[in-house]
C-alpha cells in the first residue's frame, strides 16, 4: 500500500472521531456544498488521463513535473456548470498535502490550473508555494521545521485558537482528522483563495484541499468554512 493510500485510508478512520473532539465546535459554520460531486469509474479515469496529456502537452500550464503525480490516487467531482476538477496528488520531492489541481469546462478545454507545493526550504523549514496557471501566487516559510510524511501523519490535530490561522488550522485539523502541521500548511496554502469567496474562486477554494477530496462534499465544505476564522 502506498503513503497516499496509507494516508487516506488513515483520514477516513479519524474522521470518523470528529465528533469526540473540542475543535468540533469550530465547525459550526460549515455548509453543505451540494454542487460538489464526486466522479468514480470511467468517467473519472478518462479525466485523470485528460489531465496528464494538458499536462504533457502544456494546455495547462504546470510546475510540477508529470513524474510526481500520484495518478492513481487521484481524485474527480464537478463542481456545477459544467465544470469539472481533477486533483492529483504529488509525490517524489513534494509533502504532504501537495497537489495540482485542473479545471475543464463541458468541452474538455482547460479553464485554470492550481497548485500547492510543499517542500523543505534551505532553512529547514516546510516552503509553502501557490501558483495559478503556472504563474506564482504566494511563497512562504512557515517557520516549521520541516517533517517526512510518516512524522506528520502521526501528529495529533491542532488545539482549539480563537481566531486567525491558528484557528483555521485547528478547524482543518478536526474536519479532516489531520495533525497540527498538515491543517497549518493547508491553511497557508488555500487562504488566499478562501478568505473571501466569489462565485469563481470558491470552487477553486474547495479544491484547494486536493488530496483530501476523497472525503468528498461535506469535508470539502467544512475546510472552506475553516477559513471563515481568518
Amino acid at each position: 500500500m502506498s503513503k497516499m493510500k496509507k494516508f487516506f485510508s488513515l483520514l477516513m478512520v479519524l474522521t470518523i472521531c470528529i465528533s469526540f473532539s473540542p475543535a468540533t465546535k469550530l465547525l459550526a459554520q460549515a455548509n453543505d456544498v451540494s454542487g460538489i460531486v464526486p466522479v468514480t469509474g470511467d468517467a473519472a479515469e478518462e479525466m485523470v488521463e485528460a489531465t496528464l496529456r494538458v499536462v504533457e502537452e502544456g494546455e495547462a500550464d504546470a510546475v510540477a513535473s508529470v513524474s510526481t503525480f500520484a495518478s492513481e490516487e487521484s481524485s474527480v467531482y464537478t463542481v456545477g456548470g459544467g465544470v469539472t476538477v481533477v486533483t492529483v496528488p504529488l509525490n517524489g520531492e513534494y509533502s504532504i498535502p501537495s497537489n495540482i489541481t485542473v479545471f475543464f469546462d463541458q468541452d474538455n478545454t482547460v479553464l485554470q490550473t492550481n497548485e500547492m507545493l510543499v517542500t523543505k526550504n534551505e532553512a529547514g523549514n516546510f516552503q509553502v508555494e501557490t501558483y495559478l496557471d503556472g504563474y506564482l501566487v504566494q511563497s512562504e516559510d512557515t517557520g516549521i521545521s520541516y517533517m517526512t510524511d510518516e512524522e506528520l501523519l502521526a501528529e495529533e490535530p491542532a488545539d482549539v485558537q480563537p481566531m486567525g490561522v491558528g484557528a483555521v488550522a485547528a478547524c482543518i485539523g478536526a474536519a479532516l482528522g489531520v495533525g497540527g502541521t498538515v491543517a497549518y500548511l493547508i491553511a497557508v496554502g488555500c487562504g488566499g483563495s478562501c478568505v473571501a469567496p466569489t462565485p469563481v474562486t470558491a470552487p477553486i477554494c474547495a479544491a484547494c484541499i486536493g488530496a483530501y477530496a476523497v472525503l468528498g462534499g461535506g469535508g470539502m465544505a467544512a475546510v472552506v468554512a475553516c477559513f471563515n476564522y481568518l
